[in-house]
């Protein structure tokens, strides 16, 4: 093994990139692992069982210490977990068929369609124009009569209001696909609603490729989430005996006890999170120092804004947001266009305002709370550059020089 890894390190020169040149410009992402996480993968190869197994288990337990919850159910995706994370609280009672869930308009499309297809109703609400999260207010008054829940997505690192959503009687999930390590008064996301999901897709803060985890402190949730990745079987689950026990007349292999899916993830994407979980910490310190120094250096600038980590929080920095004026003598999309032609890469702030994408006719049963003014702003005139552990101080002056530039 010692002369496969001399290979591998052989073949993956500087990887994981820790300081990109910003003479290359200001990418999205860049590559985030190396030789480590390709040999960890490997091993599983070697060693032949490669579906979900003793790595799984383990980064299921070390992610979940990382937030400070009970456990943790690894899946395929970020949008996977938030579909077993919605179906486990249908599954167990905590909602209902027919109940109404509370979406930010401004979040990415499988926020909103997992409603949708665990029997829930969702309502899409505005969002604050300080940190383009749902706040108490907000979902207060677009609560009805058979609203219990809402989705209180941390968008791109920033932190939403949990416990304030909580003083509303409401059932919360933490969408922080994109928020790893963010924490609100100390306490890390993920750990504060009913249950927390994350993504580990190639472009976020760490990744296993494609992946995603479900991360909670109620074990019957988390007991339930573990079923339904799994074809709705018993096999994983803490009351595995319990269950196989109340029905003796079926093969315990087989035993099926909630209407499941096939979410599960591959030993090789769990192994290679494990060695990524490890280097998170100090690329998080890196991520938001660029946040914080990127904020100030396009403060005095004209018709442009960014989005301050919010007092009492600390910020994820998935990626560095911005707002084009609405008395701006330029569209988006111009500044956009230059800032790709000076090798900045940039993008629109998630799905923008769901409520306009035209998928939002198929979602069933779906109600918008009133209008929806902050997402019509970040629709038409939001969009983000790219944030990494691997930028610095260089990349900040890069940006401030295409922005001065155009403006």
């Amino acid at each position: 093994m010692d002369e496969l890894r001399r290979l591998i390190e052989a073949r993956m020169p500087g990887l994981p990139v820790e300081r990109h040149d910003p003479r290359e410009g200001l990418p999205l992402q860049v590559t985030g692992f190396g030789p480590d996480e390709v040999h960890a993968m490997l091993e599983v190869l070697l060693g032949t069982w490669v579906t979900m197994g003793k790595e799984t288990r383990a980064f299921e337990r070390e992610w979940a210490d990382f937030c400070g919850t009970g456990d943790g159910v690894m899946v395929n995706s970020g949008s996977s977990a938030n579909l077993v994370a919605l179906a486990a609280l249908v599954h167990t009672g905590r909602l209902q068929p027919g109940d109404e869930v509370l979406v930010p308009a401004v979040s990415w499309s499988t926020s909103l369609f997992p409603v949708a297809q665990v029997g829930l109703v969702p309502v899409l609400v505005d969002v604050d124009p300080d940190t383009l999260c749902i706040t108490p207010s907000l979902a207060r008054a677009a609560m009805g009569p058979r609203t219990r829940g809402v989705i209180a997505v941390h968008l791109l690192g920033q932190v939403c209001d949990v416990p304030g959503l909580q003083e509303l009687g409401l059932v919360v999930l933490e969408d922080a696909c994109g928020a790893h390590g963010a924490e609100w008064q100390g306490k890390r996301v993920g750990s504060m609603g009913a249950l927390g999901t994350f993504s580990f897709f190639f472009s976020h803060h760490i990744t296993t490729v494609e992946g995603g985890i479900v991360v909670g402190r109620d074990p019957e949730l988390v007991d339930a989430a573990r079923s339904l990745r799994a074809h709705g079987w018993v096999r994983e689950m803490d009351s595995r005996a319990e269950l196989e026990a109340a029905h003796p007349e079926i093969d315990p292999r087989f035993l099926f006890v909630s209407a499941g899916f096939n979410l599960r993830p591959t030993e090789m994407a769990a192994a290679m999170g494990r060695v990524q979980l490890k280097r998170l910490p100090a690329w998080n310190e890196r991520r938001l120092a660029n946040h914080r120094g990127w904020c100030e250096l396009v403060a005095d600038l004209p018709h442009l804004r960014a989005f301050p980590e919010s007092p009492g929080t600390r910020h994820a920095a998935f990626a560095f947001p911005m707002m084009v004026s609405a008395e701006a003598p330029f569209e988006r999309k111009a500044l956009m266009a230059h800032l790709e032609s000076r090798t900045i890469s940039t993008r629109a702030v998630s799905g923008s305002n769901l409520a306009r994408q035209p998928a939002a006719a198929k979602v069933p049963g779906l109600r918008v709370s009133g209008p929806l003014p902050i997402a019509d702003a970040v629709h038409t005139r939001g969009f983000f550059v790219g944030n990494s552990h691997a930028f610095h101080e260089g990349h900040g002056a890069l940006l401030r020089r295409a922005l001065q530039e155009f403006l």
